[in-house]
């Protein structure tokens, strides 16, 4: 389903905005703060590795794992450049890895081996976001679960307009071809409010974040 598409960002590197002069202490502190926590890939280059392999089909695949990810941003690091970036390199040896990082860079877990699995990647996405924003995660993905249910009897009911219109242009009525312009209406209605539900889910407030005097 296209709504659990993992939505990565390729990067050559990760890490904290270089201080600028001139500022003071909270406003340098803001001004290298990234917009959300992230979730960092540090990827393999051998395409046969099985970790590598285990990720893409089974933890990314997991539905409560691909929900999660919309409070984070997602983003991939090759394993070459890695190597290049101090911050990555601080947190870690193995590749493939994955890295939690707090909006203000101080908290950072890093996963590798036998801890990437989906339920413990899950555990740790809920400690930090616990940290980093005030709604609840756990209460994010059973609702965004709910909404998914919901999209599929949307899906179910354009699959059948589609049907019916095709059904109407090999055999003209003019009474079927107003109840089915009625059925698209209120679908569209229903597809506009479904976005909005969504919207409102994906919400979330960030937490202040004190700066270290």
């Amino acid at each position: 389903m296209a709504r659990l598409n993992i939505k990565w960002q390729n990067k050559d590197s990760v890490g904290p905005a270089a201080v600028v002069t001139g500022k003071t202490a909270d406003e340098s502190a803001k001004a290298s703060m990234a917009e959300r926590p992230m979730l960092v890939f540090i990827t393999s280059d051998d395409e046969t590795d099985k970790t590598m392999r285990k990720l893409q089909d089974v933890v990314f695949a997991n539905e409560s794992f691909a929900i999660g990810t919309k409070l984070f941003d997602c983003i991939k690091v090759s394993s070459g450049n890695a190597l290049q970036n101090r911050f990555i390199q601080e947190h870690g040896s193995q590749t493939p890895r994955m890295l939690l990082v707090s909006r203000d860079y101080s908290k950072v877990q890093s996963l590798q081996g036998k801890q990437l699995s989906a339920g413990k990647l899950l555990k740790a996405m809920k400690s930090l976001a616990r940290s980093e924003y005030k709604n609840s995660f756990d209460k994010m993905v059973r609702g965004y679960v709910k909404l998914l249910n919901g999209l599929d009897r949307l899906e179910g009911r354009k699959a059948k307009l589609a049907d019916d219109d095709a059904r109407l242009q090999a055999k003209p009525n003019a009474s079927k071809a107003k109840k089915i312009a009625r059925d698209r209406a209120e679908l569209e209605k229903d597809i506009e409010a479904w976005e909005a539900s969504e919207r409102k889910l994906l919400e979330f407030k960030p937490k202040e974040v004190k700066v270290k005097a």
